[in-house]
């Protein structure tokens, strides 16, 4: 996604953070929202985090989920996938 990493002790990830033209990655926007005292996406904006693209990828792991709802098995059930074939918790497809 082309973020570039930058160390930084009070960084979220293990002392680092990442930005991206100025802007910074946001791992879990209720807790930096939280931490920094900000009740808006907006205040986020303004200390300079990239609310845009978070939201992009929070509403696409969405659309994944949706899309594959329907496909999700119970545990140690094989899932059929095609012309007669199954995967299988072990990984083998028959």
């Amino acid at each position: 996604m082309g973020f570039e990493k930058v160390l930084d002790d009070r960084g979220y990830d293990s002392g680092a953070y990442y930005v991206k033209d100025g802007k910074k990655w946001i791992f879990d926007i209720v807790a930096l929202k939280q931490k920094q005292g900000a009740t808006s996406d907006d205040e986020l904006k303004i200390l300079g985090y990239d609310v845009d693209t978070y939201n992009l990828v929070k509403n696409e792991s969405n659309e994944l989920a949706e899309l594959y709802q329907d496909i999700a098995v119970e545990d140690g059930e094989p899932m059929y996938l095609e012309g007669g074939v199954y995967l299988y918790p072990d990984g083998s497809i028959r």
